[in-house]
């Protein structure tokens, strides 16, 4: 509440006005394709009631949940990247997953969106994230929440999906479902790179991918969900 912060979420006031637009989307193409409402929240303790509240006023078919922010440091943003050396790369690391896990544990969210993110500026943390991503990932899967694959990493210096392949790897072992994304802040980025990142993902073993209508689990084929076939 109360963040002034318009590059980073879409301002409280617009929000009826994404709405409409939705819906009269859905109404204009729904001979063509299915449009989906859906909301990125994100996973902010001290206003978790705010946000819990907000997500209950409305029919989404879909919520993710992301951690975008330590404390008030929103490590995602570049312009404050420098802020890992003065808090410490591993309480960083150490922290932000620790978040994540309270976010999968909330209750809130229906998938978890880029899980890895805070790799996006090439810091490492000194000591081995293996308990970590493990304890992460086993908690994603007793939850029955679904990670947000995200093609952004592709096109934004990082030269890979969010999470990485061995991430996916793991979660593929252990069942965990993918909701293909591309985190598109622009419509010319909606799905890009789908076909590479599902060349990819088949590579090891991904079939079939998740999606929410009315905040319901359905699955479909993998490969149809990234090239936009169903």
């Amino acid at each position: 509440p109360g963040l002034d912060d318009p590059t980073g979420r879409m301002p409280i006031e617009d929000f009826d006005v994404y709405i409409k637009d939705v819906r009269d989307a859905q109404q204009q193409y729904k001979q063509d394709i299915e449009i989906l409402f859906g909301l990125e929240a994100d996973y902010l303790p001290p206003f978790q009631d705010y946000i819990v509240d907000f997500i209950e006023q409305y029919p989404f078919d879909f919520v993710i949940g992301s951690v975008h922010f330590i404390d008030d440091w929103d490590f995602s943003n570049p312009v404050y990247r420098d802020e890992f050396v003065r808090r410490g790369v591993d309480t960083s690391f150490q922290t932000y997953y620790r978040l994540v896990e309270e976010a999968v544990e909330s209750g809130c969210y229906d998938i978890i969106g880029h899980l890895d993110l805070i790799n996006r500026y090439g810091y490492t943390p000194s000591f081995d994230l293996d308990p970590l991503l493990t304890a992460v990932l086993e908690n994603v899967q007793r939850s029955g929440c679904a990670l947000d694959m995200n093609t952004s990493g592709l096109r934004k210096g990082v030269g890979t999906i969010f999470p990485g392949i061995s991430i996916l790897s793991r979660a593929q072992r252990l069942g965990i479902p993918l909701v293909p994304g591309s985190d598109a802040h622009h419509p010319g980025d909606v799905g890009a790179d789908f076909d590479r990142a599902g060349k990819m993902l088949a590579g090891i073993g991904f079939k079939q991918s998740m999606f929410f209508r009315n905040r319901k689990p359905e699955y479909e084929p993998f490969l149809n969900s990234v090239n936009g076939t169903r």
